[in-house]
């Protein structure tokens, strides 16, 4: 993948954890993490197709390290596989913090179809340049 190709198929953001983000422990809430991997990955596959894109599937998620409050996490996407009308992208979390260096917290695939207005399938294509 050339890196015009590489810019279209990826997405990145940053997010800190806050204690409305995590439960009386510290730690992060997994449908927190989860629901960042869904955005980020919905941004790479839109960034792909140009199109509407909906979530069919998650597929397995492993969580590595636990995710605490005060946490910085990145979360990277990049679509690894175009089909027709779907995508599959993957995603992982990194987190770093003051005390320990940037790590995997989270991996996990999803898939994407592109959709029309009115929801329906629609193909996915070549990618746009950038």
């Amino acid at each position: 993948m050339d890196e015009t190709q590489e810019h279209v198929s990826t997405a990145r953001t940053l997010e800190l954890v806050f204690p409305e983000h995590a439960n009386p422990g510290g730690y992060a809430f997994g449908g927190f993490v989860l629901g960042l991997m869904d955005k980020v990955g919905s941004y790479a596959a839109i960034r792909r197709s140009r199109k509407r894109c909906v979530t069919v599937r998650v597929g397995e998620v492993v969580f590595e390290v636990p995710i605490r409050i005060g946490d910085l996490l990145e979360v990277v996407a990049r679509v690894v596989r175009v089909g027709r009308t779907s995508m599959t992208v993957e995603v992982e979390v990194y987190r770093e913090n003051l005390k320990e260096s940037k790590m995997l917290a989270t991996r996990g695939n999803l898939t994407y179809v592109a959709v029309d207005e009115s929801g329906k399938p629609v193909e996915v294509g070549e990618p746009a340049e950038s």
